[in-house]
């Protein structure tokens, strides 16, 4: 079960509220691979994304009772980890986060060293580009081509509505597009 339609996500939601172990292990079989991907987006760290996953599924085994099968489960999960993702970055020591951002700005050093010895890869540019976007228009834009989420489902998860999330993601492509044209006017490179 890779994919599956929201009527059977409801259903495996109702099962999981009945404690229905097999229900749950379904749940997490589909989901965890998606949420360890959008944690990632947060942490830059698989292995603390994994973990920040693995707790968000034991509480929703532990609080299956009060599931309500009226709301998404999977948007709810998604709520869940972004929730525990913000609170462990936000639980960082100072010295951690500035570590992290001077390893970010070596990063972009060497990304920007690439870049003029030609042995950059657009695909890494581009992750540089989306990174730069505001905080919220990453958010949409990611969770949109990135989980493939829809525009309700982001609507629910980031407690905005589907217009500004669409207001998000066409903000960001307009950016991108702008990198993308500079990126292009700099390298030489003509339009298709």
């Amino acid at each position: 079960m890779n994919h599956a339609t929201d009527e059977q996500i409801e259903s495996l939601a109702e099962k999981i509220k009945r404690s229905d172990k097999r229900a749950y292990d379904d749940f997490f079989r589909l989901m965890y691979p998606h949420l360890t991907g959008f944690a990632i987006t947060y942490m830059r760290d698989k292995s603390m994304a994994c973990d920040i996953v693995q707790d968000a599924f034991v509480i929703l085994w532990q609080k299956r009772f009060g599931i309500d099968t009226g709301k998404s489960l999977k948007s709810y999960m998604y709520q869940m980890v972004r929730n525990r993702c913000l609170n462990e970055l936000r639980n960082r020591s100072k010295e951690v986060v500035s570590s992290e951002l001077a390893e970010n700005n070596t990063i972009s050093e060497m990304v920007i060293e690439n870049q003029n010895n030609d042995r950059n890869s657009l695909g890494s540019l581009f992750r540089e580009w989306i990174n730069a976007l505001p905080e919220r228009q990453k958010e949409a834009f990611e969770l949109s081509r990135f989980e493939g989420m829809d525009h309700d489902e982001i609507a629910g998860l980031m407690n905005i509505s589907p217009k500004t999330v669409n207001n998000h993601i066409v903000a960001a492509m307009t950016q991108l597009r702008k990198y993308y044209k500079q990126y292009k006017q700099k390298n030489s490179i003509p339009d298709e």
